[in-house]
């Protein structure tokens, strides 16, 4: 159990990648391949981190995802002879396994301090107290196993991704092979995308059944005091969500235009509500106005990036 738990989070995988290239060339295309920035990879999958000589650190980066216990590379470029090698070790962050240790760490001291009677609670849902430490240790062990899981192609990609950059043959063509096949078919992207557009619309509807909602209208402050009933229009919004979920899941071209309609709807619906249902400062209504535009200027450009999977 020990040593099961102790390569949850502190496992590491030796990698080494032989270069075609001299050092120097070698350094600059792998530099070329990756970015060095996360904010550089908001629009597409790429590899980020720092590439040098004496230190190179890369990562899988997917916009919109976030993954605190994904593999990293860690390395450094050494001349063996003629040949230029890069050198390292895919694992978590140091950080990563820090936090956990003390994580695990401190879990297990309450543990042991139940177990010995030591802090042996009194109170009547003793027993549940008890438990704590123990599920708080198998809450740790989940979450790292789940994070994990999630990052189980980030070796392949990065090493695809580093191979290809080195001028590895056989990486090339298995490179452009995971290239077609993620095109040919439906990219989880899209999945999810579909799923929680549907997700949206059946919500429309259970809120349009549920009863007569109002809209509401500029006044001095607060709602008007008359506001005008929405009527079937929860019913409408629910429908085109659905038709708009088929056509991303089906990659229709006219569903990634609809994507950029949806998008302004939301950053207008938002400002209109803000300023019609709140008697907000200005600087308050400036703030409400530019925090979410920028959040859907972001995703806006995920999904420009997304047309390459559209037909």
């Amino acid at each position: 159990m020990f040593r099961w738990l102790a390569r949850l989070v502190y496992d590491s995988t030796p990698a080494e990648f032989p270069s075609a290239y001299n050092l120097a060339e070698s350094i600059e295309r792998l530099r070329a391949a990756t970015r060095r920035t996360v904010f550089s990879a908001m629009a597409e999958t790429m590899g980020v981190g720092k590439v040098s000589e004496e230190y190179v650190r890369l990562q899988r980066v997917i916009p919109m995802v976030g993954n605190s216990f994904k593999p990293f590379f860690f390395g450094r470029f050494e001349a063996r002879g003629n040949v230029t090698v890069l050198v390292g070790k895919f694992t978590m962050l140091p950080s990563v396994k820090i936090f956990m240790s003390f994580w695990f760490g401190m879990c297990g001291v309450f543990a042991g301090a139940a177990l010995l009677g030591k802090f042996r609670p009194q109170a009547p849902h003793a027993m549940l107290l008890l438990l704590q430490p123990f599920l708080m240790i198998g809450a740790g062990i989940a979450v790292v196993a789940v994070g994990k899981w999630f990052a189980r192609n980030d070796v392949v990609w990065l090493s695809e991704l580093i191979e290809s950059a080195l001028g590895v043959p056989s990486a090339s063509k298995n490179r452009v092979g995971f290239v077609n096949a993620e095109t040919d078919g439906v990219p989880m992207a899209l999945k999810i995308a579909s799923i929680l557009l549907a997700a949206s619309g059946a919500t429309a509807l259970v809120a349009g059944a549920a009863g007569p909602h109002l809209w509401p209208s500029f006044g001095t402050g607060a709602l008007s005091t008359e506001p005008k009933q929405l009527g079937n229009w929860y019913f409408v919004y629910a429908i085109l969500l659905i038709v708009l979920s088929v056509g991303v899941w089906g990659r229709r071209r006219w569903a990634w235009w609809c994507g950029f309609l949806l998008l302004g709807f939301s950053v207008c619906w938002s400002i209109f509500v803000m300023r019609a249902g709140f008697g907000l400062p200005v600087a308050l209504n400036a703030l409400f106005t530019i925090f979410p535009c920028a959040v859907v200027g972001i995703w806006g450009l995920w999904w420009y990036a997304q047309r390459k999977y559209f037909l």
